[in-house]
């Protein structure tokens, strides 16, 4: 089986220094999810803390928070 994955940090990758997503970013993403691609969010930060980027990319997948301690589903 083959899977299509695009991981994401957030701080310093997707967000920017005002800890926003372009929009440009959304819209790319949206196009890979739409080609077959799983987004998934990879970061140090805990889940209550990424729940506003997680709905904003309108996230169906895992995330792995607090650098891999857990899985958030």
């Amino acid at each position: 089986m083959t899977y299509r994955v695009i991981a994401l940090d957030l701080d310093g990758t997707l967000l920017t220094p005002q800890k926003t997503i372009l929009p440009e970013s959304l819209t790319a993403l949206e196009k890979a999810k739409q080609a077959g691609y799983q987004v998934l969010i990879v970061t140090g930060r805990h889940h209550v803390a990424i729940h506003p980027f997680y709905q904003a990319l309108r996230l169906d997948t895992p995330a792995i928070c607090c650098n891999g301690t857990y899985l958030s589903v």
